[in-house]
């Protein structure tokens, strides 16, 4: 790794420790093992730096979610697909699951970083629009359905970093399930 990814490295675990607002950029220097001036020849700004992290979070996700996607699925299995893909992501890569899931409505996040994700959520909510279509997910507005799914997640994240339960296959298969029939009509 070069010196920038060590700063990105760096600066995404202290905002998931500390936070971003309480992560100097002295410290993202001192814990990337570079001189201050250093991250500055990369990124303007401590917010230019949180943009480059969070762009960076949600291609991997959509690489998870959108790009690998097979076809031609039931709204059911495309379903358990995407539960499956969330468990693969946030295991895979918890610290900038922890990120995103925390700073998606950060003030500093710029246009590009927000486009970002666009082609998730329109992914997300087509999907649910073919489920309604062919009677398998209760009517609503998508956004409703997908924040109640994403709610669920996010508190099974949590209850994992706080050592209440194991982001595993097992526990993916049970609450696909479970939230499944939360869709259901």
């Amino acid at each position: 790794m070069g010196k920038r990814d060590d700063v990105l490295e760096a600066a995404l675990e202290l905002f998931e420790e500390r936070t971003y607002g309480a992560t100097p950029m002295p410290l993202i220097a001192e814990r990337a093992g570079v001189g201050a001036g250093t991250i500055y020849r990369y990124f303007p700004s401590k917010e230019a730096l949180a943009n480059v992290i969070y762009r960076d979070g949600k291609s991997q996700m959509r690489r998870y979610l959108v790009d690998a996607i097979p076809g031609g699925l039931e709204p059911r299995e495309e379903f358990g697909y995407w539960w499956r893909q969330l468990f693969a992501f946030a295991s895979d890569h918890p610290a900038a699951f922890a990120f995103l899931e925390t700073h998606h409505h950060a003030p500093y996040l710029d246009e590009e970083s927000k486009a970002v994700g666009a082609p998730i959520d329109l992914a997300a909510a087509q999907l649910v629009a073919r489920a309604q279509s062919a009677g398998a997910v209760r009517q609503g507005p998508a956004t409703e359905l997908l924040a109640m799914v994403f709610g669920a997640f996010v508190g099974l994240v949590r209850a994992e970093r706080d050592g209440y339960l194991t982001l595993d296959n097992a526990l993916a298969a049970r609450t696909e399930e479970a939230i499944w029939g939360l869709l259901a009509p």
